[in-house]
């Protein structure tokens, strides 16, 4: 009889020192197959986020393989809109870990606790991060396969609130550059993932692309707009069988409050049982979405449907200055047109009537753009002068016409003496002089 070994304790590592000057300050949390902790380094204070594995999880051939398949995946991506991944290795003492960007926020799970159900205008901000960030997964070959709530941060980024940060690619399917599949680590027949959250293919253990990415965020959309999940059941069995067998309930009828429907329509396009019935890309799901908001922002919505999500940042700034400098041109407009009416040192001064203003007409150099696109040009706006710049113009045309004739008048002065042939009185002072001196 062999007495069977007990699970080890998982290691405690604050206070320690990990790949060369980072200190473990504190645990952020823990799982089943590791923790995650909080490092700063001593010298410049940078943060970083770093899951370990459990020192009994290590030793398990398929956990090891999930998790360096988790850092690899991570590795090739680069959208804003997913958590980065610096540093993948094992300690001194063979703990397997995962040095990521450390993201201060919450759980779009516990975001959605605290303020949910949300407005059409903050659903549709959140999933086009969230689409940005499947974008480029699925066009590298990766497979998301557990995407929900939890595995979503809500962080802010400068002045960007709700920004999105995608998590958790520890069960993805990943393609290798050349397009061939890595090597199969789940079991056939066996379903891997959030019941809730599943697409029909997935709880049915068939082959799966990146549609099915589409459907899990279907159900989270489904779930930012009522507060509830399409699927409920007792069990997770009975759970998989509503998304293989069962129409969902229309968001309109499973809560009290209104539902644009628009937005219905599409989530229960993207959450039909034939993926070639869904929405056949991200970027698909998210033109959709756009459409919607542009209706709703009366044509000010910026499109990012066509965009390439490393881009994306960038163009959210264009936006936003662009948004801001027109907002700015008018609001100086508004000041040079009103400030000499309300200076109380012309108040006793009759007013010019202002001159007829002029609209100029957009060329090729101010044109703006169609709605949603940057052609590189800035929108001009064209200020007439105020009324007493022209009057101040007008005194000086006059002042330099009054110099000029002057000018003229002595020169037909001096041309009138020259002709009569009298001599200037300097000359004829001089004369006698010279007289005097010639003997």
């Amino acid at each position: 009889m062999t007495d069977q070994l007990a699970e080890p304790a998982p290691i405690e590592l604050e206070g320690r020192k990990i790949f060369g000057d980072y200190t473990v300050k504190k645990k952020l949390g823990e799982g089943g197959m590791g923790a995650v902790y909080l490092v700063e380094n001593d010298e410049i204070g940078h943060r970083m986020a770093i899951k370990v594995l459990h020192g009994h999880v290590g030793g398990n051939s398929e956990m090891a393989k999930r998790f360096n398949r988790e850092a690899k995946a991570i590795a090739r991506l680069t959208s804003q809109n997913t958590i980065r991944v610096f540093i993948f290795g094992r300690t001194e003492d063979n703990l397997t870990y995962l040095g990521m960007e450390f993201v201060k926020g919450k759980s779009l799970r516990d975001v959605l606790f605290e303020e949910g159900p949300f407005d059409t205008k903050r659903c549709i901000n959140i999933l086009r991060q969230c689409l940005h960030a499947l974008h480029e997964a699925h066009e590298l070959g990766i497979v998301h396969r557990d995407l929900k709530p939890d595995n979503i941060m809500i962080t802010e980024y400068r002045s960007t609130t709700d920004f999105v940060k995608v998590l958790d690619f520890g069960i993805a399917k990943v393609k290798e550059p050349d397009g061939k599949p890595t090597q199969k680590l789940t079991q056939a027949g066996v379903v891997y993932g959030t019941p809730e959250y599943l697409s029909p293919e997935q709880a049915q253990a068939l082959p799966l692309d990146g549609r099915s990415d589409l459907y899990s965020l279907g159900v989270i959309l489904y779930e930012m707009v009522t507060g509830k999940v399409p699927f409920e059941s007792a069990t997770a069995v009975g759970i998989l069988s509503h998304h293989v067998y069962t129409e969902p309930t229309p968001p309109s009828q499973a809560c009290r409050h209104p539902v644009d429907p628009r937005v219905e329509k599409i989530i229960l396009k993207s959450l039909l049982k034939d993926p070639d019935q869904r929405h056949q890309s991200a970027m698909d799901f998210l033109q959709e979405l756009e459409d919607i908001e542009n209706d709703l922002t009366g044509g000010k919505a910026t499109r990012t449907a066509m965009i390439d999500p490393r881009q994306l940042h960038m163009v959210m700034q264009a936006a936003r200055a662009r948004q801001a400098g027109a907002d700015a041109s008018a609001s100086t407009f508004d000041m040079e047109r009103t400030a000499p009416m309300n200076d109380p040192r012309l108040q006793a001064q009759p007013q010019p009537t202002p001159a007829p203003q002029h609209t100029p007409q957009p060329g090729p150099q101010t044109a703006p753009g169609p709605q949603g696109q940057f052609r590189g040009h800035t929108q001009q706006t064209v200020q007439n002068p105020a009324p007493q710049d022209r009057s101040m113009v007008l005194y000086g045309v006059i002042g330099l016409l009054a110099v000029i004739l002057l000018v003229l008048l002595a020169a037909l002065a001096w041309v009138s003496l020259t002709d009569s042939g009298a001599t200037p009185p300097a000359i004829e002072e001089a004369a006698p002089a010279t007289e005097a001196a010639d003997p």
